[in-house]
């Protein structure tokens, strides 16, 4: 299933490591540079999710804004609420799915039901498909934020996270990482969380998209 790479192709996978593993950095820089847009919309992501139904077209909005941040340097406002409205329907469907299976999960924890081993498999099942149902919404709405059809967008994300099960795996930790850090600060999951994730994820997909590798097909071609 996996071919062993050697020659310039070895190297050429050991450049594109290099710049992988300097995106938390560049994620780092921009949320500094753009803290005054950032920190308003995680507050923002946090309110409009409190009734869980809203978590996809919220989480789609932040993706919108910190895209419009990268290519022009400011919030189009007019950008982030079009591309909400267009996708309202299915943003909210895609989000709810993961907040299910982890609800589930939870719901059979709290409630004890994850007790033998039918119990304690259903529910580790519900979590797990509920965490890759999260990681695979990440570059789905990421490509839905620029542009793509989110039939389309979820197609080439799943093709893409099959083919990408590391990067997939980064993606999970480094959000899992950002969201212990800023529940460790008093206000900071409020006003950090969704601002450095949604550029994390961002700079990781749009990465993966301008490399050497041929993922993500119609959300490259956008950025052209």
């Amino acid at each position: 299933m996996f071919r062993r790479r050697g020659g310039a192709d070895a190297l050429e996978d050991e450049r594109n490591d290099g710049e992988r593993s300097n995106a938390f950095v560049t994620t780092l820089q921009f949320v500094y540079r753009h803290s005054t847009a950032l920190v308003p919309a995680s507050f923002l992501w946090v309110i409009c999710s409190l009734p869980l139904v809203t978590v996809g077209p919220a989480t789609l909005g932040v993706y919108s804004l910190v895209l419009s941040l990268r290519e022009t340097g400011r919030v189009d406002r007019e950008r982030v609420v079009g591309t909400v409205r267009e996708n309202l329907v299915p943003a909210a469907f895609l989000g709810f799915l993961p907040v299910t299976f982890v609800g589930i999960a939870s719901l059979y924890v709290v409630s004890g039901l994850a007790t033998g081993l039918v119990g304690t498999a259903f529910a580790a099942g519900a979590l797990y498909a509920g965490l890759y149902l999260g990681v695979l919404m990440i570059p789905t709405f990421v490509s839905m934020a620029g542009g793509v059809d989110p039939k389309v967008a979820l197609r080439e994300s799943y093709v893409w996270l099959a083919s990408s099960p590391v990067t997939g795996l980064q993606l999970l930790l480094v959000t899992g990482i950002v969201l212990v850090a800023t529940l460790g600060l008093s206000v900071g999951f409020l006003l950090l969380f969704a601002g450095v994730a949604a550029t994390y994820h961002a700079e990781v997909v749009v990465r993966a998209v301008t490399g050497s590798e041929e993922s993500l097909p119609s959300f490259a071609a956008t950025r052209q």
